[in-house]
């Protein structure tokens, strides 16, 4: 009987003991789902929580083995630690988000991008190709805390020829950046060297492959310029006001522009974006840029320049300041990416300079939508994607008079086989208004057909 009385109450007795387990287990996996959509999101944004997890790590048997000591015999490297769901802005990343870094880690890195375009302006009558750009990235740990990254563009294929004892070719060599990293905390790190100033998202995110246009926006090809960067120093870092979400910032004191931007065809910040060597005049300009994102897929920035540009002369009197402000906003949901610019520049023109046209106000902004699908229609399936792309691009290079106006409506067909390689097709109406004319010129039509890839 009491063999009968046990066989029938210990099966009971199990299931009630399993029943708490079960609603835990329930709990679990909703916690487990909540951290991998959070893990999913720092995949994306190159895995920056995973290497910081393997850098503790290895700090830790570092410590351990110093002084060439070797590891007690049994005793097992520190585990894992439990996945902590923290994120990082794409934005925030910096070279530390590039796919070679990301599959390299520790040590040296070379990687980069290539890209080639295929350009028929219908109404010229003219197509050409074009080796577009071709940049490597160096990326180097000196120690786990200390770092540094550059990176070099070549555009346009450029090559020398020396004939009757000149050179001669096309193209564009150029350093983009090329900064120094100590990593104190995640919240606080300082950066110092040539760095990429953070006005507004493209100018930090302008690489070919991830980007679903051809051609960079018109306000950061007419105004900002892509890519800007400039010498000085500064800090960096990324913070969890709640569980949701994080805010990034960085903030640099650079030599700024010169008195350069001042050009026969009016106010050009590209003409003048400052010296690495010296500074044209004692004062330096402050630089930065806090991006907000409160839940997963949205980001919002500010981003800002200001300071003197020129020096005392016979035009100017040295106290010129010149001010940009960027907002940049991103959304993602699904299917779906929403994205855009809106930016003005001020710049204290002194009264002769104004005499002869020179207009000291600028704007300009862009939107532009991705609608992914066809999701594994061609090979590899695991990966490939279709993006339709749509962007309108609006620039006024005088604010304060008629006329002066760049527009472009792009309209595109892109195939990605992996994440990090595209196929980019795109057809381009481009208006005109001169400055000082109040009727729009006629639209110039122009198809695209370019490639990308990380390598």
């Amino acid at each position: 009987m009491r063999l009968r009385f046990l066989a029938s109450t210990v099966p009971l007795s199990l299931a009630l003991l399993a029943a708490p387990a079960a609603a835990q287990d329930t709990t679990a996996a909703r916690d487990s789902l909540v951290r991998e959509i959070q893990h999913l999101q720092s995949s994306l944004d190159s895995l920056r929580a995973t290497v910081d997890r393997q850098t503790d790590r290895l700090m830790e048997l570092d410590e351990r083995t110093a002084g060439g000591a070797q590891p007690q015999p049994g005793v097992a490297a520190p585990a894992a630690g439990a996945d902590t769901g923290k994120r990082i802005l794409q934005s925030g990343m910096g070279i530390r988000g590039k796919p070679f870094v990301k599959r390299f880690g520790a040590g040296t890195s070379i990687g980069g991008y290539v890209s080639a375009v295929f350009e028929n302006n219908i109404d010229a009558h003219t197509s050409t190709f074009d080796q577009l750009r071709l940049v490597p990235f160096i990326y180097s740990e000196i120690t786990d805390r200390l770092h540094f990254g550059t990176e070099i563009e070549f555009e346009h294929a450029p090559s020398v020829e020396v004939e009757n004892g000149e050179a001669e070719g096309a193209g564009e060599i150029k350093v983009e950046f090329a900064t120094l990293d100590y990593r104190i905390f995640e919240s606080l790190n300082v950066r110092g060297g040539f760095i990429l100033v953070p006005l507004g998202r493209f100018n930090l995110l302008h690489d070919d492959p991830i980007n679903e246009f051809t051609d960079r926006p018109l306000f950061n090809d007419l105004i900002v310029h892509s890519a800007l960067s400039q010498t000085g120093f500064g800090f960096y870092g990324t913070l969890y006001p709640s569980e949701r979400s994080l805010l990034s910032y960085e903030a640099y004191v650079v030599n700024g522009f010169t008195s350069g931007i001042i050009t026969s065809d009016g106010l050009r910040l590209e003409e003048g974006p400052g010296f690495s060597e010296v500074d044209n005049n004692f004062a330096k300009s402050v630089v930065g840029r806090v991006a907000f994102s409160p839940f997963l897929g949205l980001e919002l920035g500010a981003s800002a320049e200001t300071g003197k540009y020129a020096s005392a002369d016979s035009t100017f009197t040295g106290d010129e300041r010149m001010t940009i402000w960027v907002l940049d906003g991103t959304w993602q949901h699904g299917r779906v990416d929403l994205l855009g610019e809106y930016g003005q520049v001020h710049a204290d023109i002194p009264a002769a300079l104004q005499a002869t046209g020179v207009i000291g106000t600028q704007s300009g902004y862009y939107a532009e939508g991705h609608y992914h699908f066809g999701h594994g229609v061609l090979p590899p399936k695991a990966t490939s994607v279709f993006t339709g792309v749509v962007r309108w691009d609006h620039v006024d290079l005088a604010r304060d008079v008629d006329g002066g106006l760049s527009e472009r409506l792009t309209l595109g067909l892109n195939w990605r086989p992996i994440g990090d390689a595209v196929l980019k097709t795109g057809f381009q109406w481009n208006w005109e208004t001169p400055q000082g004319v109040t009727v729009r010129g006629p639209a110039d039509h122009r198809v695209l057909v370019s490639m990308a890839t990380y390598f």
